[in-house]
């Protein structure tokens, strides 16, 4: 049976209507922010500043790079999120700004990725933890895919994280970041697994309102 009463202790915030849909029977304070970089800090900000929340979930898919060891199914806890396609790109090496104070990363409080990922533990649902990258357009090629993970040592990739985290950051609100992974960056030509992907969803979510306190 799902314990409704924790609902009220925090927001769930998802890309797109595609994620809204696997977890809507759940009843979960939950919203809409979009897609990419710049909806979701629009958006993210607008329910901050309404909502004035004190914990914040973002939840959504993710894209696994190649030397990941990650696969379809399989759930990320992030420690970190980094935007990786701000700066300078050579033709072997990316570099930011020169002069610039302008931060590219964002980390999570560890208290909180230690309680979820023991908490999908108990639940038989093993979780990875480990940095993300937010980028602003998805990697089909994997070429890209290869450069972004070497450099940055990522698990995986979406385009909302960094934005949802700098606004976490500012309105000083604890932010725990839950991704699935949905498609492998080394098998580009392969669509997406919607459906395992949005299942396991599911299962996270049915497991994290079961026994979150």
């Amino acid at each position: 049976m799902i314990r409704r009463e924790i609902m009220n202790n925090f927001l769930v915030l998802v890309p797109s209507e595609i994620e809204a849909e696997a977890i809507k029977e759940l009843n979960l304070d939950m919203y809409i922010i979009g897609i990419g970089l710049v909806e979701a800090i629009l958006n993210s900000y607008k329910i901050f500043i309404e909502k004035k929340p004190k914990l914040v979930f973002l939840t959504g898919l993710a894209g696994a790079y190649p030397k990941s060891n990650l696969d379809i199914g399989n759930i990320v806890v992030a420690t970190e999120e980094i935007w990786v396609d701000f700066g300078r790109k050579y033709k072997i090496h990316y570099t930011l700004p020169e002069n610039l104070f302008n931060s590219n990363s964002v980390s999570f409080d560890k208290r909180w990725i230690k309680k979820t990922c023991s908490i999908l533990n108990e639940c038989g649902l093993y979780s990875f933890s480990g940095p993300l990258a937010t980028v602003c357009a998805a990697s089909y090629d994997f070429q890209r895919a290869e450069f972004i993970e070497k450099k940055y040592h990522v698990l995986a990739e979406n385009m909302e994280g960094f934005g949802v985290a700098k606004v976490a950051f500012q309105f000083n609100v604890n932010l725990i970041e839950i991704r699935i992974i949905s498609n492998l960056l080394s098998e580009p030509e392969k669509e997406w697994n919607f459906e395992k992907a949005l299942f396991r969803l599911n299962e996270t979510w049915k497991c994290l309102i079961n026994n979150w306190k």
